[in-house]
């Protein structure tokens, strides 16, 4: 592997690790503030923030040919996909979220394969496949369905395409226009159509705002909507979006990590052994071939 495309997967993983906090983040976020309000508010924020430092940066506009796919990035990867993620985690458990993540890289490369006609290398299928096994066993918790339902499984489900959608428009503008405007460009779309769909959640209900939640909502602003969104985005210009899609699978496993340090979660022999296929599985997909 050359040493740019290193950087890149580095890249990818730093954003993936990032945004593994943001289920903990959310569930905090929760505490004052229904799904779609966090989701507003945190992408707001996000614009404002992305606007200052895009106008510093030399205020560069968005090519009319790149115009399209860029709100098509900022439709599905931010409007559908958080507006879907948080009505489903506060409909759902939080290891079901995890499995149903897991077959996102499989979704992706199957949208690809229909819609782009990608071909995709057996190597690369294999490790995704092992990856997912071990999520199975980091997540699987018997019989046990408390706190879950079909709908809100349903919409975690459907934002796999909606991630493999963002992914493939991402790829084609990301050589042509810089990360941090890309960013900015479909924070600001997705935040547009995030406004009229506010209504379903009118009149508002807000609890009370305690430092836990406002130190949440920061992170989810300046850490997983700016920070990770910007570092991703410029990770794609070498990685592709199976491959980029397929280190996702790590996301669960971060999450078990977080989970454990910051609400005080045992970690238990399976789930270490389900995160170290993981790991494998990953490591399998990304090989390069002699």
């Amino acid at each position: 592997m050359d040493r740019e495309y290193l950087v890149s997967l580095l890249e990818v993983l730093i954003a993936i690790v990032i945004w593994s906090a943001s289920f903990v983040a959310t569930k905090f976020a929760y505490e004052a503030f229904t799904p779609l309000t966090v989701c507003f508010i945190r992408f707001s924020l996000a614009a404002v923030i992305l606007y200052f430092l895009h106008r510093n940066r030399g205020n560069q506009p968005l090519a009319k040919e790149d115009r399209r796919a860029v709100i098509l990035t900022g439709l599905s990867g931010i409007t559908i996909y958080y507006s879907f993620e948080n009505i489903g985690l506060s409909m759902t458990s939080a290891a079901n979220a995890s499995v149903i993540t897991a077959v996102y890289p499989i979704m992706t490369i199957l949208f690809g394969a229909v819609v782009y006609h990608d071909r995709i290398p057996l190597r690369q299928l294999g490790g995704i496949l092992v990856a997912v096994a071990g999520i199975l066993v980091v997540t699987y918790t018997g019989t046990d369905t408390a706190g879950s339902s079909t709908i809100g499984n349903l919409l975690l489900i459907f934002n796999g395409f909606m991630w493999g959608l963002y992914n493939y428009q991402v790829k084609k503008v990301s050589h042509r226009t810089g990360a941090l405007a890309l960013t900015y460009y479909q924070t600001l779309y997705g935040v547009l159509f995030l406004i009229p769909i506010m209504v379903f959640e009118l009149p508002l209900s807000i609890g009370p705002i305690t430092p836990r939640v406002i130190i949440a909502i920061l992170f989810l602003t300046a850490g997983c909507s700016v920070g990770a969104y910007a570092i991703y985005n410029h990770g794609l210009r070498k990685v592709s979006a199976a491959s980029a899609v397929s280190i996702m699978n790590l996301m669960p496993v971060f999450g078990l990590l977080f989970s454990h340090l910051l609400l005080g979660e045992t970690i238990t022999m399976r789930q270490i052994i389900g995160a170290a296929a993981v790991i494998a599985g990953v490591m399998l997909s990304e090989a390069v071939k002699k």
